[in-house]
């Protein structure tokens, strides 16, 4: 059996498929595993993670293609959900906001929206979403929260009670119950509706995967 393919070859291969696709994020992707990517990339990076961001995205256009304010992207991770929202020219978004309580998870989001950071457009934050006040946080009340890891909460309606009253959301969870670190799964979409008990609802679907299906919701608190 051959070996694993070498961190430059991916470099020049992620290269090529820049140039032959004219696609910034590939060129981004390429820049970020040329300085040396986590492992854990590859996960941030898979089909299942990648196809959850895209309809993620796809339903903000549909719902709130312009939000009024910052989108915060809450457990946001290496910042790919970031790239995809700035990359969209379905969106219009003044900055996002990446916010991961991990700190190495901060500079390699930086890295990947290294364009948006020089444009002001991309801020990476390390920082423990329960501890916010999105009304004092920098750059003012945001247009549009977005939380994909609920189930990791230990109390999803608590920390929803403590958000601004009308602040935009988009919460998304699953019904994955033998992940142990997940402690606020839901069985079913309804089940998710009633957790989070949104004041308005825009939408709501169920994105179903082969060991899971993932639940989003988009509305106000």
């Amino acid at each position: 059996m051959s070996s694993a393919l070498p961190a430059d070859a991916l470099y020049d291969i992620l290269r090529g498929v820049a140039a032959l696709t004219g696609d910034a994020i590939v060129a981004d992707l390429a820049r970020l595993v040329g300085k040396g990517a986590p492992a854990d990339l590859s996960i941030a990076f898979n089909h299942k993670q990648i196809a959850s961001k895209r309809w993620l995205v796809d339903n903000v256009a549909e719902v709130l293609p312009e939000p009024d304010g910052p989108v915060w992207v809450l457990g946001a991770w290496h910042g790919v959900l970031g790239t995809m929202l700035l990359a969209d020219d379905r969106l219009t978004i003044p900055r996002v906001v990446s916010l991961d309580m991990d700190p190495r998870c901060a500079p390699i989001a930086e890295i990947l929206n290294h364009r948006h950071v020089a444009s002001g457009r991309f801020r990476a934050v390390t920082a423990d979403m329960m501890g916010l006040d999105f009304e004092q946080v920098e750059g003012g009340r945001p247009g549009l929260v977005i939380n994909t890891s609920c189930e990791h909460l230990p109390d999803v309606p608590g920390w929803i009670a403590g958000l601004p009253a009308g602040l935009p959301l988009l919460l998304q969870s699953n019904d994955y119950f033998r992940e142990p670190d997940h402690r606020s799964c839901v069985p079913s979409l309804d089940a998710f509706k009633e957790q989070a008990g949104l004041s308005e609802l825009w939408f709501c679907g169920a994105l179903p995967s082969k060991n899971y299906t993932r639940f989003m919701l988009i509305g106000r608190r």
